[in-house]
């Protein structure tokens, strides 16, 4: 009981400075002394998810276009132009595949969130 006298007591003493630090951080915030800064991880999450998948997109656009010009260059007769092709190609899609694992890694960890 006493206990419980002297919090109530010590509470009430200390209620007036802090009602005065609350209205010191409002008027920062008001006056733009101080600033919040939120950071939202989902976002930050979903952004860097979107950042690989694009990258995947590009390479899948150029391991493809570069295939179709190993190809047709091959059937002409440019086989050394060609064979640079399908090596770009390859390494156009290595990076594709390390793209795609990249993003199943986040989607297991955002699972086990």
């Amino acid at each position: 009981m006493r206990k419980n006298r002297m919090q109530a007591r010590d509470t009430t003493i200390s209620m007036p400075y802090r009602v005065q630090r609350i209205e010191d951080f409002v008027k920062q915030l008001e006056s733009g002394d101080l600033k919040l800064r939120v950071r939202v991880l989902e976002s930050e999450r979903a952004a860097r998810k979107a950042t690989i998948m694009q990258m995947a997109t590009i390479y899948t656009a150029l391991s493809g276009t570069l295939l179709n010009v190993g190809v047709t260059l091959g059937s002409q007769g440019n086989q050394v132009i060609a064979n640079g092709s399908f090596i770009g190609a390859g390494v156009f899609l290595t990076l594709l595949i390390r793209s795609m694992q990249r993003v199943k890694k986040l989607d297991k960890f955002e699972t086990m969130i």
